[in-house]
């Protein structure tokens, strides 16, 4: 005999079982998105103000935005994270077995509405107007093999970022005729592979908010003392976000970024172009928005904590990634590559230390390094990579 078991779960006053229970009208969005990161995941480094913001973009007021990777082993919280996303911007989470074709459709869907604005003519009328909406996308447990079967996905990142560049042009083999795709807006993924280290997806790294996710017995004992977690307590922290219904969470972020607001998002914007210092050039273009974003909903109080923010990020990320994966990387490819001519040319393996210079210079401009690394760094790793430095040329030991 079967059950209609949904009543059990059904809120009687519209609070209990729901995310309300664990919202505080009170307090603004920022404030209950915050704390709800806070209740779900116990991160290893403290960037819930950072996924805060990126959760908060207004896309349809964005004009280049990064994108928010939650890279962790499995049981690492990463996936949870993805799924507050999803509940805030009432999306469907993609998976690696999803199409492009399928995600495509997607968003363009999304991305599409209609607003109800005043003619101009006679005030006492109104007249649908054809609008982009705000909006996100979020995929959960992305491979690097997700890249390499479907190169349209990895396109739509690569191109993703900034709006003035994010048109990709599709031939339909069905109909002959090219199709049009606009693939800006923020995008949200996890996976257990390091993405941001592997050298065929460097373009992907230069777009990337890397955030760490660890399972709890991995965190360090300063970690812990800091989150005030005990090994055998940590456990009645955390939110069970599946107790809790979610619909109608989305209407708090949808109704947030009404006109005035959106009016001071753009004045943020516009002040923060002219007065952001301190970042590299790369750093600067995709924290504009993050930045404005943040100030506006009130993550951070004003443009000075926001900026020291964003800034100890980089730091972070710049000694996490770029020193251990990034800046070696690229040396390890060059002395192979520099191996290669020296045995078709019949020589030894000379680099000469303005050559490497010159290369590294160029590494920077192209936005493989954020900044220039220190020339005692470069020649660690050198010798690190078992080359040694006698006269000014580099030689395999």
């Amino acid at each position: 005999m079967p059950y209609d078991y949904s009543s059990l779960t059904k809120s009687s006053d519209g609070i209990s079982n729901t995310w309300r229970e664990i919202y505080k009208a009170s307090q603004p969005l920022s404030w209950n998105l915050l704390s709800i990161l806070e209740q779900t995941i116990l991160l290893p480094h403290d960037f819930y103000d950072i996924i805060a913001a990126y959760f908060l973009l207004p896309s349809a007021l964005c004009r280049l935005v990064p994108y928010l990777f939650l890279h962790g082993q499995s049981g690492s919280g990463k996936s949870t994270v993805a799924k507050i996303a999803s509940y805030l911007h009432n999306v469907t989470i993609n998976s690696s077995s999803d199409t492009f074709a399928g995600i495509r459709n997607s968003l363009n869907k999304r991305r599409k509405g209609w607003a109800e604005v005043v003619d101009p003519d006679d005030p006492n009328k109104t007249w649908a107007k054809a609008v982009e909406l705000n909006t996100c996308m979020v995929w959960d447990d992305i491979s690097s093999q997700t890249f390499t079967t479907q190169p349209n996905l990895y396109n739509m990142l690569k191109f993703g970022t900034d709006r003035s560049t994010s048109k990709i042009v599709l031939s339909s083999t069905d109909t002959g005729v090219n199709l049009e795709f606009e693939c800006f807006c923020p995008k949200i993924f996890s996976s257990i592979t390091p993405l941001h280290l592997d050298d065929r997806f460097r373009e992907l790294k230069r777009r990337l908010i890397v955030i760490p996710c660890s399972r709890v017995e991995e965190l360090s004992d300063e970690r812990k003392a800091e989150l005030n977690i005990l090994d055998d307590s940590w456990q009645g922290r955390l939110l069970d976000l599946s107790a809790y219904d979610w619909k109608g969470f989305s209407k708090e972020f949808d109704q947030f970024w009404d006109l005035p607001m959106a009016e001071m998002f753009l004045a943020t914007r516009s002040i923060l172009a002219k007065s952001v210092k301190g970042l590299s050039s790369q750093q600067r273009a995709i924290s504009l928005d993050l930045l404005a974003t943040g100030i506006t909903s009130g993550v951070w109080e004003d443009e000075n904590v926001a900026i020291e923010r964003i800034k100890a990020y980089w730091k972070w990320f710049k000694k996490e990634t770029e020193k251990n994966a990034g800046l070696g990387g690229l040396l390890q490819d060059y002395i192979k590559q520099e191996e290669t001519n020296a045995k078709n040319g019949g020589r030894p393996l000379q680099i000469h230390t303005h050559e490497l210079r010159n290369r590294v210079d160029n590494w920077v401009t192209q936005g493989w390094l954020f900044e220039k690394p220190k020339s005692a760094q470069v020649k660690e790793m050198m010798l690190d990579l078992g080359m040694r430095l006698q006269q000014g040329i580099w030689r395999k030991n």
